[in-house]
């Protein structure tokens, strides 16, 4: 296994969209610094409201590690009032060289 890829599917509470994508800055900023994260993004819907969080990570520890983080854990009591729903789907992936 090459990383592992995460992707969490948020579906905002009516109107709530807004204060999602504010709650997340930190997140993002902090989760791009941690050891074993490649990329993390927010990533915003052309049509709909269902946010998606589309992160990659260099092994199944330093997923671990950023789900027990401060950052993480603060996006999760701070956003839990904005979310009707969320899934989350995490793979792990060999990259191709194409």
């Amino acid at each position: 296994m090459d990383f592992v890829l995460v992707l969490a599917k948020v579906e905002p509470k009516e109107g709530c969209q807004d204060s999602i994508i504010e709650v997340a800055d930190d997140l993002i900023y902090e989760s791009l610094l941690e050891e074993g994260n490649i990329d993390y993004q927010l990533l915003k819907p052309i049509e709909g409201n269902t946010l998606t969080f589309v992160e990659k990570w260099e092994s199944p520890d330093a997923l671990k590690k950023h789900m027990a983080s401060p950052h993480f854990l603060n996006f999760g009591e701070e956003s839990d009032e904005f979310i009707e729903n969320m899934t989350i789907q995490v793979i792990g992936a060999d990259e191709l060289d194409l």
